[in-house]
């Protein structure tokens, strides 16, 4: 198969039509609103993106369809469960003890869950955790994308400087985990060129 159609233009339009999509992620429900000055997402929003996400690179990196959709779709609802115990915590600021915590964490979660959701629940995060297998790796790919589209705004430049962000720390957390997919890597290194030319990250 070639890429060659994966040119920055057309990625950068492709990237435009995603973002309309978290669109969403803005829209407060109850006739309530968000201050547009407001930069914060919750772990939920982060999820949804992930599923657009899913929907959008999945027939493309698995075009045989060979991979369990169903599953995908699930973990991705549950990996990021601990988060109700312990917050979210930066990636390229986490330590080992922060790590441990998060199993901890998420042991919690499940216990506290529904008795019927919780062998699921258990089996599916523990998957994850183990790394084995193209549905999870593929969903830790998307874990590790998303905040690309999410903070690819003068939003997201405002947070990536909150927090010093490097282009360093950016593409320590990415790289790794998006080279095997060739969507996913040609769309993050399309944008993180773009982020970098436009200042997006801290020297």
């Amino acid at each position: 198969m070639t890429y060659d159609h994966l040119t920055p233009e057309y990625i950068l339009s492709e990237v435009a039509k995603l973002q309309y999509l978290y669109g969403l992620k803005y829209e407060i429900r109850y006739a309530d609103s968000r201050n547009e000055q407001d930069s914060t997402e919750s772990v939920a929003e982060h999820i949804y993106g992930m599923h657009i996400l899913c929907q959008y690179f999945l027939p493309l990196e698995d075009p045989e369809g060979s991979w369990d959709k169903a599953k995908i779709m699930e973990m991705i609802t549950l990996h990021d469960m601990d988060e109700i115990e312990t917050g979210d915590m930066i990636g390229y600021h986490k330590t080992q003890a922060m790590i441990d915590a998060e199993g901890d964490a998420m042991r919690v979660v499940v216990g506290r869950s529904p008795h019927h959701m919780q062998l699921r629940m258990a089996d599916l995060i523990n998957e994850y955790e183990a790394q084995e297998g193209p549905e999870v790796r593929f969903v830790k790919a998307l874990d590790r994308f998303e905040p690309q589209i999410h903070l690819f705004n003068p939003r997201g430049k405002v947070i990536l400087h909150h927090h010093k962000t490097t282009r360093s720390q950016n593409m320590g957390l990415r790289e790794t985990k998006l080279k095997p997919y060739p969507y996913l890597y040609a769309y993050y290194r399309a944008i993180e060129e773009v982020m970098f030319t436009e200042g997006y990250f801290s020297n």
